[in-house]
């Protein structure tokens, strides 16, 4: 028999997974251009409206064994995915904050962080009305904190700088500053942005939520999360393209790089400055073959910012609120 203590934690579950079949519809209607109203929901190939039982989180899949009930083309398994995810936000959303004000604030952030990730990670696109829900959201939980603390049960002086709602503004034109800046480097560079400006709409929000204090602390984050998950991906398409020297490059740069680190104090100085010369001239020709490899990309070997934006801002919203 169910344990009473799982119990509040299965229907959270559930509840998720309906919430992840509607971001499903928000995501792909909001790339489309449709109403998330109407009309019903229907297959994408041959469209004959779906049916009640059709529509049942993460079962209808498996029942439809991937396909659709009506024309037999593939389901993508997004659909699942992202329910599943959802489902394990609220859980996690759940037992971090439990049945307040404050999680519905919290999911409302993290399911709309989870919609910009996956449309980012389909398309390449930020839709701009969902950025500026989530820095009106940012700014709505300032305000809060500022005026009606004893709602949220946290550390207002742990997260804020100073008033909430001015650290709120602030982290808002920093993120949007920080980036923007990135970006018009690009042009220096590679002729051109280096990202769209979607992103700086995306970091713009996170400042607002996280305040002046935090939006650094993200972004740096990101980068390294970024870093970690685009490096073997950048071996490997490099490699795919017939540009085994860059990937070979990359591969001795960082070897090279950690050797200096870990021997620095046991190494001659000649040796060790020599190795920092041939560090930074390897770079140099590194930085050059990417950016020259950015100008041809067909984005499949760089992967957009926003998911590393947004997973970092996860761990920290789940660490200090």
């Amino acid at each position: 028999m169910l344990s009473i203590v799982w119990l509040p934690i299965l229907f959270v579950f559930i509840v998720g997974l309906c919430f992840g079949s509607f971001y499903n519809v928000v995501i792909l209607r909001g790339l489309s251009g449709e109403s998330i109203v109407f009309p019903g929901s229907k297959c994408p190939k041959c469209g004959n409206p779906l049916k009640w039982y059709h529509n049942i989180p993460l079962l209808s899949y498996v029942f439809l064994r991937g396909k659709c009930a009506y024309c037999r083309t593939r389901i993508s398994i997004q659909y699942s995915i992202v329910e599943f995810i959802t489902a394990i936000l609220f859980i996690i959303s759940y037992l971090r904050w439990g049945f307040s004000l404050q999680v519905l604030f919290m999911l409302s952030i993290l399911s709309l962080f989870l919609i910009t990730i996956v449309t980012d990670l389909k398309e390449r696109v930020i839709i701009t009305s969902h950025s500026y829900i989530l820095c009106g959201l940012g700014l709505l939980l300032s305000l809060v904190a500022t005026f009606y603390p004893q709602i949220l049960d946290f550390n207002i002086n742990k997260i804020y700088m100073f008033c909430p709602i001015l650290s709120s503004v602030s982290g808002l034109i920093a993120g949007a500053a920080v980036m923007e800046i990135m970006a018009r480097l690009g042009y220096l560079v590679a002729g051109k942005r280096a990202f769209g400006e979607g992103d700086s709409y995306i970091a713009a929000a996170l400042g607002a939520i996280l305040g002046i204090k935090y939006i650094l602390i993200v972004l740096i984050l990101a980068g390294i999360i970024q870093f970690l998950v685009s490096l073997p991906l950048f071996l490997f398409n490099t490699y795919r393209q017939g540009k085994k020297f860059v990937a070979v490059e990359l591969v001795l740069f960082l070897t090279l790089a950690v050797l200096l680190f870990l021997y620095s104090i046991k190494l001659d100085k000649i040796v060790y400055f020599s190795g920092l010369i041939l560090l930074v001239l390897m770079a140099m020709h590194l930085i050059r073959n990417i950016i020259s490899g950015m100008k041809t990309s067909n984005n499949n070997t760089y992967l957009p910012f926003v998911p590393a934006m947004n997973i970092a801002a996860i761990i920290i919203m789940f660490i200090i609120f």
